[in-house]
């Protein structure tokens, strides 16, 4: 073995070698002297030269002997400083441990799930169609003639009302699943309790009235009951029996398991969501094949490939007969694979990029800071490695020495990382699932210990690291002037080093890094905390919202308005409510067209958003009117052709006109083509002031009010309340006032304050926040170390300098001042070089910022300020001690 390694290193040699004299060829026969074309030789050969070092120290490790040499040589001198060595491994288990914990918590998305051959099973998908789902015709069409699927699994969820006969109590809204008989077996599942669906009772649509209780949702709700099998349930008002429990791993093919599982021919039976069960046309949900409903999966034959599947499917497929009534494109459909389907969401991928980009940078910042702390250690080996190199050690050899600590360093660091990782997510990752998407944790049963694919990525970014922060430092120290290092002259090496741009740069590098991190954590805070602080041109407070469904209820249209009328009744005589208004709908999209007048041509402004609303709207929500007259309660009975348009709209539409009395229409295209008229000739009667009527921190371009139609009850609704009072203390009484009227019922009550923090865009905003903040924070506190870190090392290395200073009279606070500048110009310099990176990435989150500018100077210059302060913290320690240097002291050093 050493004789081979000896061989390899002699080629290794003659390689150099025959490089540099064939560089000499080449220049001479350019017309360079010998002594020029030798110069320039070497200096090309540097970089393909310190390649060549690195591949031979790292080659040396091929053998087990040497390896073993340089781990317990490492050992020792780690061991051998205790504080850098801490210091070291706290700082990258920092960096690792932050990147492994975001990644653990989206490998919850790569895991497979607690399923049988989960890589087997398929997702179908429709695509080009009204939706992605299929008829049950489709199903039992494909389920038969298809050769390269086994078990097929057609699921449909749905939220379920558990009712309540207990007087006062509010009924629950469940999530259940209607299920096939093979669901459970065929996906390995076990029974806790009683028994599954059997073929009969998926037999005959509606007739068997069975359900399955998942296991956590038995404990929560039934504490457990040994004797819930047989127990009889309500389910939006029709009677249930319980047949059995599902096993605590069962979760099923759904991200986070249901409360409940039913026969899939029972959909029949259950009251829908859709407005045409309300209406009184109820579908036929197993013989129309208009009434696409369906989710498939199914398994792989074994033998069978993706390929094949796919070929196959989409064959059958195309030859079903077509019955959509729309102008879409061809229908297809698709298949991919069911492992990982949650990271083909653009959403998921998105915040994936955004997370570990965040977190990477705070890594680069952990990596400059270690590659500092081993230039000053080597400097202060300066002597030793010298010593070695001039006593015959190849360069190579002291190189992988070296390397081989950092890896040890990054090992260590590694493994503390992946050990905080692991305990963090245990304690976090439920609360961080919930706040972030919106998921339950005990509902995905899934574990957070690590995986392969979580030791994998933490494995490769500790290699990765060892090698980014140690390679450096060791190609530096091992290219010393060694005459300087015999002799003893620090300031050949050390005080070089402490003066170099290298150490300085990585400083530099921190703060830029930081930086990136700090101005979009900036941004968004400024944003949210500027959007929820302005007005949002109505008053919010003291405002509640009650909205409710009647989809369970089963009532008709003519039931539905008078439950409508008594509810709306009720809470306006509730004590301390002022005002009770209807919400008809959520704001929609329109065309506003201006009639030819005065010769001037008809005009079109688009897209305006509008709002249909009763007499009572303004009142209740707390917007007034800036110039006419609200709508009259005849005027919203009979939809009259009035409007009332924003402040913002009356400017674009009039300019330097008086709106009132003008003409406008409202027409707007719908999916199937039609042309829709929302107004047909209607006369502005008021203006209204501007609102933030669609999105938190944004005010529509354009915007208008048109009174309420009668027909907009339908099967859901809402009431906005006005109180006299806090508006959470009416929530209970609102609760109590609709249950009375309908215990059948699915309803939320919150405050209209509550209802503008939760919004989807504030709560991306909020979370993206959340993230940056907490990661510019840790990068915050390792580039103070890093700057503490440097000046510290100048300090200590230019002590005899200082010395002299101070004897030829220089004073303390001149002192201070010479290592505070220091500390101040590589900040500054940091800034210039990471702010035009930082604009980008704002740019990049521009649409989070609910209307910020990317660019607001605010948010730039307190965050600049704020790195200044902590460098002036940071550089306050090194400055002190620099100012208490004893000048006979140190003139005696040599």
């Amino acid at each position: 073995m050493k004789f081979w390694r000896q061989r390899k290193d002699e080629e290794l040699d003659t390689e150099i070698r025959n490089y540099i004299d064939e560089a000499i060829r080449d220049r001479l026969a350019r017309g360079e002297s010998p002594d020029e074309a030798r110069a320039n030789a070497l200096r090309e050969f540097g970089n393909v030269g310190l390649v060549k070092e690195v591949t031979r120290a790292m080659w040396g490790w091929a053998s087990l002997e040497r390896l073993g040499q340089d781990l317990r040589f490492g050992l020792r001198m780690l061991f051998k400083q205790p504080g850098f060595t801490l210091i070291a491994v706290l700082t990258l288990a920092l960096g690792i441990g932050v990147n492994t914990a975001l990644f653990t918590g989206f490998n919850l998305l790569l895991r497979p799930r607690p399923i049988k051959d989960p890589e087997t099973i398929i997702n179908l998908e429709r695509r080009g169609g009204k939706s992605g789902s299929f008829s049950y015709a489709e199903y039992i069409a494909l389920r038969d003639q298809a050769q390269s699927l086994s078990v097929w699994l057609p699921t449909y969820g749905d939220l379920f009302l558990l009712g309540e006969t207990t007087t006062g109590v509010a009924p629950e809204v469940v999530e259940g699943t209607f299920v096939s008989e093979h669901y459970l077996s065929a996906l390995g599942g076990q029974m806790r309790l009683g028994r599954f669906f059997s073929a009969e009772e998926n037999r005959v649509a509606g007739r068997e009235a069975v359900i399955v209780l998942s296991h956590r949702f038995w404990q929560r709700r039934f504490a457990g009951n040994p004797n819930i099998v047989g127990q009889s349930l309500l389910l939006n008002g029709k009677p249930f029996t319980v047949i059995g429990v599902t096993n605590p791993a069962f979760v099923g093919l759904a991200m986070e398991m249901p409360d409940l599982w039913a026969p899939l021919m029972m959909r029949s039976a259950m009251l829908s969501a859709n407005t045409e069960d309300f209406h009184g046309a109820h579908p036929d949900w197993f013989g129309d094949p208009e009434a696409q409903w369906l989710r498939l999966h199914a398994r792989l034959q074994p033998g069978r490939t993706f390929a094949e599947a796919q070929t196959e499917l989409q064959a059958l497929f195309s030859r079903l007969p077509r019955t959509e009534k729309n102008t879409e494109p061809k229908v297809t459909i698709e298949l991919t694979p069911y492992s990982g389907q949650e990271l083909r969401r653009e959403s998921v991928r998105s915040t994936l990029a955004l997370a570990l980009s965040a977190s990477g940078l705070v890594l680069l910042i952990a990596c400059s800071n270690l590659a500092n702390m081993l230039l000053a250690r080597t400097a202060a080996r300066q002597k030793e490695i010298g010593v070695r190199l001039a006593l015959g050690a190849s360069r190579s050899r002291v190189l992988r020495q070296l390397l081989t600590e950092s890896l040890l360093l990054a090992g260590l660091g590694g493994v503390a990382g992946a050990l905080l990782a692991w305990w963090s997510c245990e304690l976090f990752m439920p609360g961080l699932l919930a706040h972030w998407d919106g998921r339950d944790f005990a509902r995905m049963a899934m574990s957070v210990a690590p995986d392969w694919r979580v030791l994998s990525f933490a494995f490769l970014l500790t290699l990765l690291s060892g090698f980014a922060f140690g390679l450096i430092p060791a190609l530096r120290a091992t290219n010393p002037n060694l005459i300087a290092v015999i002799k003893d002259d620090s300031a050949a090496f050390g005080g070089r080093l402490a003066r170099s741009w290298l150490r300085n740069g990585l400083v530099v590098v921190q703060v830029a890094l930081c930086l990136m991190l700090l101005i979009p954590a900036g941004l968004l805070l400024r944003g949210l905390s500027k959007a929820l602080a302005a007005d949002p041109g109505f008053a919010a407070k003291n405002v509640l919202v009650v909205f409710y469904s009647l989809e369970h209820s089963g009532y008709d249209e003519p039931r539905a308005q008078v439950f409508h009328q008594q509810l709306q009744e009720r809470l306006q005589y509730l004590p301390g409510v002022a005002k009770v208004s209807p919400s008809f709908s959520n704001v929609g999209r329109a065309t506003i067209i201006l009639p030819a007048e005065r010769g001037v041509s008809e005009q079109r402004f688009e897209p305006a958003a509008f709002r249909r609303v009763s007499e009572d709207y303004f009142a209740a929500i707390g917007t007034s009117l800036a110039q006419g007259r609200d709508f009259t309660a005849e005027e919203a009975r009979a939809s009259a052709p009035v409007v009332i348009v924003s402040e913002t709209t009356a400017r674009q539409l009039w300019p330097n006109e008086n709106p009132l009395g003008k003409t406008l229409r409202a027409e707007r295209r719908l999916r199937n083509g039609d042309l829709k008229i929302e107004l047909p000739a209607a006369q502005v009667i008021g203006i209204a002031h501007d609102a933030q009527t669609q999105k938190v921190g944004e005010i529509p371009q354009l915007f208008f009010y048109a009174p309420s139609l009668a027909q907009k009850w339908g099967i859901e609704a809402s009431f906005l309340v006005r109180t006299t009072v806090e508006a959470a203390h009416m929530i209970e009484l609102a609760r109590k006032e609709a249950f009375a009227l309908e215990p059948v019922l699915r309803l939320y009550a919150f405050t209209m304050e509550e209802s503008i923090r939760g919004a989807s865009d504030v709560s991306k905003t909020r979370n993206a926040s959340d993230l940056t903040t907490g990661l510019g924070a840790l990068a915050l506190a390792l580039a103070a170390l890093g700057i503490y870190g440097v000046l510290a090392f100048s300090v200590a290395q230019r002590a005899r300098e200082i010395g002299i200073r101070m004897a030829l009279g220089a004073r303390a606070s001149s002192v201070q001042m010479l290592v505070v500048k220091q500390a101040m110009r590589l900040v500054a310099l940091g800034i210039a070089v990471g702010l035009p990176c930082a604009i980008a990435v704002a740019h990049v989150l521009r649409s989070l910022l609910l209307g910020l500018s990317a660019t607001d100077p605010i948010a730039y210059s307190g965050v600049a300020l704020l790195l200044l302060i902590v460098a002036l913290i940071a550089s306050w320690a090194p400055a002190h001690r620099a100012a208490q240097v004893d000048p006979m002291i140190a003139l005696r050093r040599q």
